[in-house]
């Protein structure tokens, strides 16, 4: 058999921090990045996540550091910048995937349940961006932000208004920062994903079974995504290949925004004009 090709190395060089990089769609977008040679920046509030998958990325051959940081704290996110600067030169890449996790009613849900969940998924991006973005302007070398956003910034659900309302500030936020940035070749996009399949939801930690079998016979292609179908979607964005793309949203879905299998129904009779 003859020897397949090298795996392109569309990073090397680069320098990519990953906040919430511990598990789940973080850790798969760091290993992503790391095995097309870039330099991945583990950034997660635990400490223990961070060094694991570091580690892991490491005895995988790529090359990684572990910085612990809460992202909704102002003084370790510029002391994560300092610390990234200083032991890697810089920073090319700044992925915000960082998020915490609560399901319930207005009504139920405290002030401080509130305010976590803002603080880590809009704060949090709008302070790593700012401090990543004074640095990339600085610097003069251009680089890509990409935020990780959801289908709850475009469809509202019960038990979901602090995660609608922060994934929905984050795309405007998105949008902000591509037009206030663009001038110093920065692009900014955000992903969206839909229902994807992590160890927390698998275990039932995060997701009744009930509520994901529901979910997933409304999504056209079938199944629940994959944590590295979305990272591939967040290396395109980070890659020469979307040079001019800047200010947008990709939804990686399954198809469930293109619309509502239930809706259909309505429709499957003609009505008194043969129209349906």
């Amino acid at each position: 058999m003859a020897e397949q090709p090298a795996r392109p190395q569309r990073f090397s060089g680069k320098v990519a921090v990953v906040t919430g990089a511990g598990n789940g769609i973080g850790l798969a977008i760091a290993e992503a990045f790391a095995a097309e040679g870039a330099t991945v920046v583990v950034a997660d509030i635990h400490a223990e996540a961070a060094q694991r998958s570091c580690a892991g990325l490491v005895a995988a051959g790529g090359q990684a550091i572990a910085v612990t940081v809460d992202v909704s704290d102002e003084a370790q996110v510029e002391r994560m910048v300092a610390e990234v600067r200083e032991r890697l030169g810089g920073i090319d890449i700044l992925v915000n995937n960082a998020g915490v996790v609560l399901h319930k009613l207005v009504v139920d849900m405290s002030r401080a349940e509130w305010d976590r969940q803002v603080d880590v998924q809009l704060t949090g991006p709008f302070l790593v961006s700012k401090h990543v973005a004074r640095h990339m302007t600085e610097r003069g070398q251009g680089g890509k932000m990409v935020n990780i956003s959801s289908l709850s910034a475009m469809m509202g659900r019960v038990r979901g208004a602090a995660h609608c309302a922060s994934k929905a500030g984050l795309v405007m936020l998105t949008k902000v920062l591509a037009m206030e940035l663009a001038q110093h070749r920065i692009n900014v996009n955000a992903v969206a994903p839909g229902l994807i399949d992590v160890p927390a939801q698998r275990d039932e930690q995060t997701l009744s079974l009930a509520y994901r079998d529901s979910y997933v016979r409304m999504i056209p292609l079938g199944r629940m995504g994959e944590t590295e179908e979305v990272a591939r979607t967040v290396l395109f964005l980070a890659s020469s290949e979307a040079d001019w793309i800047t200010g947008q949203q990709f939804l990686v879905d399954g198809g469930t925004m293109a619309g509502h299998y239930a809706l259909g129904e309505q429709h499957d009779h003609a009505g008194p004009d043969g129209h349906t």
